[in-house]
């Protein structure tokens, strides 16, 4: 038997890391920098920033040989510097950017690092009347190195700053998750929609006043929702819901049956708007109601047209 089977198994871990190119690597950024400062975003490259460490000299940021993932450099430095570089950023194979300040005390530099990502997660719980929702931060790294920022900005599709970190933050290679936001608020009855926030259809939403919920960052998650101080979720169990549809010479005859399968008492909210996004009336028939009390196992069936004029 091996006397060392935990050293053979290391071995044979780091050469498969060799191979798919995932050995830790110096870090970049610790090399050459002080001051170091992240912002990620969700659909483009990282920002990385920082105040060129004293005693290394901006030609060397530009020689370092390995700048794998590296999009774009930009340096700001004094005149003598920028002198030294001009000639290396013309020979440079990724696109760098330089500026030249008089009196410069030190050099700072910047550069676009693709690989290091976030985006946001919402979680929520229903807890009798009341839901509790949480977001965290997703911080997704395939660099296969880690990154060290003394702060750190997460920002929106729309370049907005949305989240800060600003401690020491340690991104290891894969993903990590970070505390956001968490709230908590009443719960009101389930609410059928017709027409939002999916046109034409009836919708099952659950709406929770939450004022002091944090950012939703629209694109990412279908839900929640955000109208004022309410946030719409999906109900745990939906009612079952059928709608029946004939057409006529004017629009539709519509019914909607409502049954109660979910084993709980559940009051039921019904909201429609006055006229379709394409401009036919909602016509409800007589007692048809904007609230439900319905009992387990109970069945309702409303009656209402789609005219168009």
């Amino acid at each position: 038997m091996d006397k060392y089977p935990m050293k053979a198994i290391l071995t044979t871990l780091m050469f498969i890391m060799l191979l798919t190119g995932c050995a830790e690597k110096e870090r970049y950024a610790e090399r050459y920098l002080d001051s170091i400062s992240l912002v990620l975003h969700m659909d483009r490259p990282a920002e990385v920033a920082g105040v060129l460490r004293q005693g290394a000299s901006p030609s060397h940021a530009v020689e370092y040989p390995d700048l794998s993932g590296i999009s774009r450099l930009s340096f700001i430095c004094s005149m003598e510097d920028s002198a030294e570089l001009f000639e290396q950023i013309s020979q440079a194979l990724i696109p760098c950017e330089l500026s030249a300040v008089e009196n410069a005390n030190s050099s700072s530099i910047e550069y676009w690092q693709e690989g290091i990502a976030w985006q946001p997660e919402y979680h929520w719980t229903f807890s009798d009347n009341s839901c509790v929702f949480t977001a965290t931060v997703i911080v997704s790294n395939s660099t296969c190195r880690e990154w060290f920022s003394q702060r750190t900005v997460m920002k929106d599709f729309s370049g907005n700053p949305i989240c800060m970190v600003d401690d020491t933050l340690i991104i290891r290679n894969g993903d990590m998750e970070l505390g956001w936001w968490n709230a908590t608020g009443p719960v009101l009855p389930v609410t059928l929609s017709y027409g939002w926030p999916v046109n034409s259809q009836w919708n099952q939403l659950v709406p929770c006043i939450v004022p002091h919920a944090g950012d939703l960052i629209t694109g990412i998650d279908e839900w929640p929702i955000r109208t004022g101080d309410t946030l719409w979720v999906q109900p745990e169990t939906e009612i079952e819901i059928t709608e029946t549809v004939h057409q006529n010479t004017t629009g539709y005859d519509c019914t909607l049956q409502i049954y109660n399968q979910t084993g709980v008492y559940t009051e039921i909210r019904i909201t429609h708007p006055d006229r379709t996004p394409r401009g036919a009336l909602f016509q409800p028939q007589e007692n048809f109601p904007s609230l439900l009390g319905l009992q387990p196992g109970d069945v309702v069936i409303l009656e209402y047209r789609i005219h168009y004029n």
